[in-house]
């Protein structure tokens, strides 16, 4: 079973004024139990709430009772034989469980002279009650619904059975008060120490220990200073131990082994987990070594290493000695240290609601601020970024201050960080090496949040080791790698990292090694203070409000300069402020990254010396060519140049031969690239995008490394041969080309391919020879007549974009891989593929708008089958294995996510095959007796609307408007609340039919019907942000916004419910490609699933309830399998993998034979697997 949450929700809820909350049938209970039960709960000093009011007038509880739950830590549910005749019971526990979902409220059942299976499902006494209930309250079945599912929830809860596995009713009484007082001292002992959002590091870490296995057991918590890894040791170090033989908490290792030695520790450790026991012995120390061996491996022992940082005390505290369930915690910030643990837990910042608690606590003495100080407080907590120890060190440092004071203080702040806060993290930059310190003071300055990659290349041209040492950086905790692989700090840590430099030399910014505080870099720039010590230099152009000076001999005074970067956060394209003497003729011959953002000069230095660059980057420069003649640019990487309006000419490049990326946007004078160029084998990523001057781009020799290449809105060019095998996205938007060369199929590793608005006429079939190829956007090819015939060959193709064209008259057979098809505004098109072929399980959109010449009755039998093939994915996959949280919205309607399966067409019809549909906003549908509500599987829905001229409403303005945005459909019914925003891809022209498909999560039916109501209506906000001239300590943007208000009118809509025996009708239609669809028995035969086993599996409901939460996005190509189930520990859950067809089979029939050897149920599995293997291709 379940149990109720009993962590720091007591931060969340409202104030306590009880411990417990009694609810019980007082003619059941009143004089005998609950006497006795009162009086053992008196015993133990536990405040309680029992209503002593024996006769209630109505239905509804009142509103002291209703505080009274809301007030108390624990609810104590008493069901017993007549709970459930009493409505005045039942609302009471549907109060209870709102308190135990919303503020995390302990409940505990109790269920005395009563099953709980007859609690859980209403049988026995409780039928009988409900079938009273039912009959009195047939216009309120929603009231009747909600206490089931009450009883549900409380019965599923861990509790008390009487008398089951007690005998004695004393004993049983005792059990329960124990409990009791067991969960209020832990609930209290979180709030005294603060301990806010402890449960969200909690229960990872507890799994991990495994407290029920007889192994021993070592778990790492590992993290950034002050994140709260001691703090949560200590919590369960105050847990456990005392159900330990032995137990020892060692804090600061690291500290104390510097005082004292590690074998000081190590004594220290042994006469604690030994204590009361002799350790005075004659002999050897081998013998007294044997001795505390034999002693240690019978104890089970409980043990904490605070802060530990080396491996030899790891090896001689951790120790191997220990008994049967013992259990070791160490706590460290260098991940290295726990390489031979059994688990690491990462400890994760607070978020920003725990955060704020915990800063107020320390502030305010309560979990929120105080009038006037809301907006300061959010500062302070934006600051410390989820570490408690910032929050807890700010909270107090700004207690009882004015708000005068906390304005001063978080200003200051901004600049110069607290020193008790600085102290803490420092310690972990103490322990690097000379290099390490290097590496992590150029990431805090200059490289937070750009690309690993990137980074190293800089870092190795400075003879830093960057491999070892940002691993090292890493494993401290010091840097993470995000899954982008951009380099990222914690902003406490990037500011101790600054602290350090600044004092270096407090008074004096030249002489320091990094500049980056934009007050700092003008007064060194443009009073020439510059000097040797200066290693680096990162100046925001958008942060200087006076002219800025650079003389010819600026950067002389600071030859060790291996770093410079001139940039412009808003962007403005040029930088007027900053003026460069005419006799400027250098730049530090240790540079290795020249970054200068609109760049004043005409050209670099003709004496630049670029050997050691590694980056070249001068975007909206005023640049006309670079240098003359060849540089030497061996370590040279990337060069962008993007925005140079001046640049008419490249340099020769034959002498970068490392070079990776050359970045071109919008140099519209450049007519011509040097031939160097397109013969650097190593080159990658080449962008012209927007070269309205480039006539051609070719290439006779064949590019062994270029992966992507960008010709857009090159609308000069008329000729293009370049080739390369790693080519992988090539995109000709917008040119001039008006024939594609067949040499293009040999590009076989080629995923996305654009050539929008481009004069094509035909495509070459060799196009169809891209077996990599996912994306293909023929959007705007006004003149192409017609795609290959084979195009069904491209087996990977995802994604295929032909909207305006519009003189496409007709659809070859498409891949059955296709999961989006965009035919909007193709005013030619008449008629489609083969229908049944293209049926996909994959396919999630299609959208025909504005395809007016479109054969309907084959369309619409398209639609038919591809909606009905999106239910059966999504009753495969989402449906039983992704559990949907439902969000509340204004008016206190239940709304669910919407789907991303859609289909939209002109049209003024709802499609025949609807079972259910009106000319209206609303459709009813009826709820049929012989098929179960828990086969009940989705519908399809569909909407006619129709377009009402819009306004726009601004500040200052309210005006006509009409964009004729496709619209957000809501729909409403039986409780439920849904919302559909349709894909923004063009103006509708007329009125149109969408259709989706809506999954039925788990809904709560009643009735004989339902009733759906639909509204159609679009709502935009544009939002245009200004920066507050005036200082303040948050820095402010101004938002101002305008709305736009379109309006549709429903003039249509119809539903057809899917059932779980449906599902088989379709199979029996599809495509044949997969070979077990041609008739039912062949179906059977190859899957081995008839149609009982397709309407079992989903009247099981405990198959949902089995399956985890959350699923990660699988952006894998068609050929892999994004969903697969896997049984462990006898519970369904999912995880997202990418396997090959044959890869998934094997794997599914491993997990179903450890399905057969646990002799779990396999008929759910079963089926799944079975599915699987058959739309995959794998029987």
């Amino acid at each position: 079973m379940a149990s109720s949450s009993s962590s720091s929700f007591l931060l969340d809820a409202p104030r306590i004024k009880h411990d417990v909350f009694i609810s019980f049938r007082g003619e059941d209970i009143r004089t005998s139990f609950l006497s006795h039960l009162r009086k053992e709960l008196h015993r133990y000093h536990i405040d309680f709430f029992v209503d002593d009011e024996k006769l209630h007038p109505g239905d509804d509880i009142s509103s002291t009772l209703i505080q009274a739950i809301e007030e108390s830590c624990i609810s104590l549910v008493i069901f017993s034989e007549n709970y459930a005749s009493s409505t005045w019971c039942l609302n009471e526990l549907v109060k209870v469980i709102q308190c135990m979902k919303q503020d995390r409220r302990i409940v505990i059942p109790v269920f005395y002279n009563v099953v709980p299976s007859d609690v859980r499902h209403q049988n026995n006494s409780f039928k009988e009650a409900f079938d009273k209930h039912q009959h009195r309250l047939k216009g309120n079945m929603m009231k009747v619904q909600s206490w089931r599912f009450a009883l549900k929830e409380a019965s599923n809860l861990s509790g008390f059975h009487y008398p089951s596995k007690y005998q004695d009713e004393s004993k049983f009484i005792e059990e329960i008060v124990n409990d009791i007082s067991e969960k209020l001292s832990y609930i209290f002992s979180i709030e005294s120490k603060c301990l806010v959002g402890i449960d969200d590091n909690f229960t990872s870490i507890e799994s991990l220990l495994e407290i029920e296995s007889v192994k021993v057991r070592i778990i790492g918590i590992w993290g950034m200073g002050g994140i709260g890894k001691t703090t949560i040791a200590e919590f369960l170090f105050d847990k456990y131990s005392s159900q330990y033989e032995g137990s020892c908490m060692l804090k600061n290792v690291r500290e104390e082994s510097q005082k004292f030695g590690v074998p000081y520790l190590c004594e220290k450790l042994i006469s604690e987990l030994l204590a009361g026991e002799s350790l005075v012995l004659k002999g050897s120390s081998k013998a007294r070594s044997a001795f505390i061996q034999r002693k240690l491996s019978r104890k089970k022992v409980f043990i904490v290493l605070d802060d530990m940082d080396t491996l030899e005390q790891f090896e001689h505290l951790a120790t191997k000695w220990l008994g049967p369930g013992s259990r070791i915690i160490i706590t460290t910030r260098d991940k290295h240290v726990l390489r031979k643990v059994h688990g690491i837990y990462e400890v994760q910042g607070l978020s920003f609601k725990n955060s704020l608690k915990l800063f107020c606590l320390n502030a305010f003495d309560k979990v929120y601020p105080e009038t006037g100080y809301e907006e300061f407080s959010e500062i302070a907590v934006n600051y410390a970024n989820g570490v408690p120890l910032a929050l807890r060190v700010l909270g107090s440092f700004l207690y009882s201050k004015t708000i005068e004071e906390w304005e001063s203080a978080l200003g200051k702040l901004k600049i110069y960080p607290n020193i008790d806060i600085f102290n803490v993290l420092k310690l972990s930059y103490d322990g690097l090496d000379d290099l390490e310190k290097d590496i992590f003071l150029d990431i805090a300055f200059f490289f937070k949040g750009e690309d690993k990659d990137v980074v190293i290349s800089f870092l190795e041209s400075c003879g830093f080791f960057p491999a070892i040492g940002i691993g090292n950086l890493s494993r401290k905790a010091l840097i993470t790698i995000s899954n982008r692989n951009t380099i990222e700090m914690h902003d406490l840590i990037g500011q101790m990292g600054r602290e350090i430099v600044r004092q270096e030399s407090i008074k004096d910014p030249g002489r320091r090694s990094r500049l980056s505080n934009h007050e700092d870099v003008y007064n060194v720039l443009n009073n020439n203070k510059g000097t040797d010590s200066v290693e680096g230099i990162m100046l925001d152009l958008s942060q200087i409000k006076r002219d800025l000076h650079l003389d010819a001999d600026t950067f002389k005074r600071m030859p060790n300069i291996r770093f410079l970067k001139f940039y412009d956060s808003w962007r403005q394209k040029e930088s007027a402020n900053v003026h460069v003497s005419s006799t400027f003729d250098s730049f530090p011959k240790e540079l290795r990254y020249l970054e200068w953002s609109g760049c004043p000069v005409k050209s670099l230095p003709p004496n630049i010396c670029a050997e050691k660059l590694v980056k070249l980057s001068m975007p909206d420069s005023q640049v006309s060519k670079l240098w003359d003649g060849v540089q030497d640019l061996v370590n040279l990487k990337k060069i962008n140049l993007r925005g140079c309006k001046q640049l008419v000419e490249l340099p020769d490049f034959s002498r970068a031969s490392n070079l990776e990326e050359i970045c071109l946007i919008e140099c519209v004078r450049l007519f011509e690239l040097h031939p160097s160029i397109l013969s650097i084998h190593k080159l990658e990523n080449l962008s012209v995008w927007g070269c309205k001057a480039l006539k051609s781009l070719k290439s006779n020799i064949h590019l062994k490394s270029l992966k992507k290449l960008d010709v857009r809105c090159c609308s000069s060019m008329k000729e293009f041969s370049v080739s390369s095998e790693e080519l992988m996205s090539l995109n000709f938007n917008g040119t001039i080309i008006e024939m594609l060369q067949s040499s293009v199929g040999r590009l076989s590793k080629l995923v996305e391919c654009d050539l929008s608005n481009v004069r094509l006429e035909t495509l070459p079939n060799e196009l169809c020879l891209l077996v990599s190829l996912e994306k293909l956007n023929l959007e705007g090819c006004k003149q192409l007549i017609e795609l290959p015939h084979n195009m069904k060959a491209l087996s990977r193709l995802q994604d295929l974009n032909i909207t305006g064209c519009c003189s496409l008259g007709s659809l070859p057979e498409l891949p059955p891989s296709l999961i989006h098809l965009s035919a909007t505004n193709c005013r030619s098109l008449e008629k489609l593929f083969n229908i049944k072929t293209l049926f996909s399980l994959n396919l999630k959109s299609i959208s025909f708008e504005n395809c007016e010449r479109l054969d309907e009755h084959s369309f619409l039998e398209y639609v038919h089958l591809t909606m009905m093939g999106v239910a059966i994915r999504d009753i495969l996959a989402d449906m039983l294995q992704y559990k949907i949280e439902p969000h509340a919205d204004d008016d206190d309607t239940t709304f669910f996510p919407e789907s991303n399966n859609q289909v939209f067409y002109p049209g003024s019809k709802v499609p025949p095959w609807f079972i259910y549909q009106t000319r209206e906003a609303s459709v009813t549908i009826d709820l049929p007796a012989d098929q179960p509500l828990n086969q009940l599987v989705g519908f399809i829905l569909c909407c006619v609307v129709y377009h009402i001229p819009s306004h726009i409403e601004s500040p200052t303005t309210s005006r006509a408007f009409s964009s004729k945005r496709p619209p957000k459909i809501r729909c409403q019914y039986s409780g439920f609340g849904y919302s559909k925003q349709f894909a923004k891809t063009s103006r509708w022209n007329s009125d149109h039919v969408c259709i989706w498909f809506h999954a039925a999560h788990n809904r709560q039916w009643h009735g004989n019907n339902a009733t759906f109501k639909f509204k159609a209506e679009t709502l935009s906000e544009f939002k245009v942000e200004t920066r507050c001239e005036d200082y303040t300590p948050w820095n402010k943007r101004i938002p101002y916004v305008w709305r736009v208000i379109e309006e549709w009118e429903v003039i249509g809509c119809g539903v057809y419910p899917i059932y779980a025996s449906d599902i088989l009708d379709v199979f029996q239609k599809v495509d044949p490609q997969f070979q077990f669809f041609k008739d039912r028995s062949s179906w059977e035969r190859k899957s081995g699933i008839g149609r009982t086993d397709l309407q079992s599996v989903y009247t099981l409901e405990e198959v949902k309830t089995r399956m985890i939460h959350k699923m990660e996005a699988d952006q894998k190509r068609f050929s892999s399998v994004s969903r697969i189930c896997r049984i462990s520990n006898n519970r369904t859950r999912m995880s997202m993998v990418s396997l090959k067809p044959k890869e998934v089979s094997q794997r599914l029939n491993e997990e179903e034979n450890q399905v057969d050897q646990r002799n779990s149920s396999p008929l759910p599995w079963r089926l799944v697997t079975k599915m699987f293997k058959c739309l995959y291709g794998c029987c």
